[in-house]
């Protein structure tokens, strides 16, 4: 597959540099490209990267249109680089080619035009999976969950299984039978891996282009707003609410029963166990969050703790010295 410049920046409607007629045939990084390749470079921080690549021509920003003698020239590099890797997909989606033979889909189900059931799939009495929708190799997909338009479920995910609900009695444990649904908006993506509980007695729900990562936990009852993101192994306990435009970073976890206000950034491995009102980042660990700049001011501190600690003990010495000697 070979585009010329002047069509990719025709298609990514962005600025041109250098001349139009120059082919390109793959996206590759800086460090691996060659005189075929178109590369990007998303932080002008490294543009000395620039001086050693063998790319054809490199996607910046304008901040360094100077720095390059071809390329094309955009407002968000990275964005564009996502554009430019669905042209040069030449094979597409895996999976997506129809209802393989061995997926089991229950006769109630409804699967709309277009939709593509890879192998081993399980989709069970009164699922809706709306058109254009890729579902991977092994996922199963329990009762009452409805998957709307364009959405990509990963490999052996598991979407509308048991929330973790029981009733401790003199007995032991007494079942909670979950009696709620998944609903799953359009354009969402699901990685490899997750699990999706269906709700206890609300649905679980997840809005119109939330993108998970690979083995995401989301538990019954959780809420997840439009176009949110989270990266691997973050989970969420049961009847998490999770604004609109989040993003979490990986080895996150909720408590449950919190929630989480819009434009929220929460980094990697950090716990959340109260509710956050106040758009912005945050940054923790096991004790909680706290906005990012608090946290690394007290994460200077915490380095500093061993050498006052030793400070501490000089002074208390002197003290004893010195009452000592009164």
């Amino acid at each position: 597959m070979r585009y010329t410049l002047a069509e990719l920046a025709r298609l990514t409607a962005t600025e041109l540099v250098g001349e139009g007629t120059i082919e390109v045939s793959e996206l590759a990084s800086l460090a691996r490209a060659t005189e075929s390749s178109l590369s990007f470079l998303s932080n002008d921080s490294r543009r000395h990267e620039l001086e050693a690549t063998n790319a054809a021509a490199v996607v910046v920003s304008k901040a360094l249109s100077d720095d390059i003698a071809c390329g094309l020239i955009s407002d968000d590099p990275y964005r564009t680089y996502a554009e430019l890797s669905v042209l040069f997909d030449e094979k597409g989606i895996p999976f997506a080619h129809g209802v393989h033979p061995t997926a089991v889909i229950d006769p109630t189900a409804v699967i709309a035009d277009h939709v593509s059931v890879g192998p081993g799939v399980v989709i069970g009495a009164d699922v809706v999976v709306g058109a254009g929708s890729v579902i991977g190799p092994n996922v199963t997909v329990y009762p009452n969950t409805r998957i709307g338009l364009d959405c990509l479920i990963g490999a052996a995910t598991v979407i509308g299984y048991d929330g973790f609900g029981f009733a401790k009695s003199s007995s032991g444990w007494v079942k909670i039978r979950q009696l709620g649904g998944v609903l799953i908006g359009d354009d969402v993506e699901i990685g490899a891996g997750c699990t999706i509980d269906r709700g206890a007695l609300d649905d679980t729900v997840i809005d119109d282009g939330v993108k998970l990562d690979n083995q995401v936990h989301i538990a019954h009852g959780c809420h997840l707003g439009a176009r949110t993101a989270m990266a691997g192994y973050v989970a969420l306990a049961g009847g998490t609410i999770i604004g609109q435009d989040v993003t979490v970073g990986g080895m996150t976890g909720f408590t449950g029963h919190l929630s989480v206000c819009d434009k929220v950034h929460v980094g990697a491995n950090a716990l959340v166990t109260q509710s956050i009102t106040t758009p912005g980042a945050y940054l923790g660990g096991a004790g909680g969050v706290m906005k990012a700049e608090d946290w690394r001011k007290n994460a200077v501190r915490f380095r500093q703790l061993d050498a006052m600690a030793r400070r501490l003990q000089m002074l208390e010495k002197q003290l004893n010295t010195q009452s000592k000697d009164s």
